[in-house]
């Protein structure tokens, strides 16, 4: 089968963690016998990190297209809808381009609701048939932004069929937009189950978290927390894997209770690097208030990690109270 995704990218040495999820189930697809084309239209705000126009990248058997013409912040000033517009004609350019290479694909993939958005555009010009898979957090609210509700609504009236990544996803989808889904389960990479992981003896002990830093993912709960145990033993260490909009507000809180020495913000990282940080760890840890599906904690199971989490959302899928020791 042919596969056309729309995805968010694909992972870069600079930001090694974009759009990670759609890179690993294409190659996943393409192992299993699948041709596999991805389209993307990169609009964050990041000039030095991209190449103007469409640019062509190839790894395991998956050909990569992406757009770049210029930040979305620009076209958002004049309005949302003109911005989603834009990268219409974007993907519009970019699928042309790849049905000439390729030939017509037998069915489109659009990661997350806003790329299934998109998709329906192509559906209806092309008359293709459409699967919109979702992984997004923002429909655990029980209120949606207006934008997102515009664009989900398309997305999940169109689509032939929709995929979610959890019960708990599938249930909240089904709450705000009265459309059903399959369930399946994000992928890990293999790269976590070919780790060895070796348990020796120390005096010291390290948790570990993986994530974006920002509010759903709790690590503000997670650092107060670390500083109660900290008060029992100095030789503790945490280190965090990730980026985002609360760095500097964890950075912050972690500088007040003097714990700079323990706690390390280490930024994105490979998932080779991750995979390092893990097997060097104790303990994996999860603080999230709200979680569709968490793939971190089947990384952490897969290195030979022990796991503590919060029970919210998808969790329950991964780990229950059955399992340990």
């Amino acid at each position: 089968m042919y596969i056309l995704m729309i995805a968010r990218g694909y992972p870069t040495e600079e930001d090694p963690q974009w759009g990670c999820f759609e890179q690993d189930q294409a190659e996943a697809l393409c192992n299993n016998g699948h041709q596999v084309v991805v389209l993307s239209v990169d609009s964050r705000f990041l000039w030095k990190f991209r190449k103007v126009g469409i640019t062509h990248y190839s790894k395991n058997g998956v050909n990569y297209y992406n757009s770049f013409w210029f930040p979305g912040v620009l076209t958002r000033t004049i309005s949302r809808k003109f911005n989603v517009f834009i990268k219409k004609c974007q993907v519009d350019k970019l699928y042309k381009k790849v049905e000439f290479l390729y030939g017509r694909p037998d069915v489109v993939y659009g990661q997350f609701f806003f790329n299934t958005d998109i998709g329906v555009y192509l559906q209806k010009k092309y008359n293709l048939p459409l699967v919109g898979i979702e992984h997004a957090g923002r429909f655990n609210s029980d209120r949606l932004d207006s934008i997102t509700k515009w664009m989900a609504t398309n997305a999940y009236a169109n689509a032939d069929e929709i995929i979610t990544v959890s019960q708990t996803l599938r249930k909240r989808i089904l709450y705000h937009f009265k459309r059903d889904s399959y369930v399946i389960h994000n992928l890990v990479n293999n790269i976590f189950f070919d780790s060895v992981r070796k348990v020796e003896k120390t005096n010291s002990f390290s948790f570990v978290s993986t994530g974006s830093l920002v509010y759903g993912k709790g690590f503000d709960l997670l650092i107060e927390a670390f500083s109660l145990i900290n008060r029992r033993n100095k030789d503790i260490h945490l280190v965090i894997i990730g980026d985002g909009v609360e760095r500097q507000n964890l950075q912050k809180q972690i500088d007040n209770l003097k714990l700079s020495h323990n706690i390390h913000l280490v930024g994105k990282k490979t998932k080779g690097e991750i995979v390092q940080i893990l097997s060097d760890s104790s303990v994996f840890i999860l603080p999230s208030r709200s979680e569709n599906f968490s793939v971190s904690i089947l990384e952490g199971l897969a290195v030979g990690l022990p796991v503590i989490a919060t029970l919210c959302g998808g969790v329950k899928e991964c780990i229950n109270e059955k399992m340990g020791y």
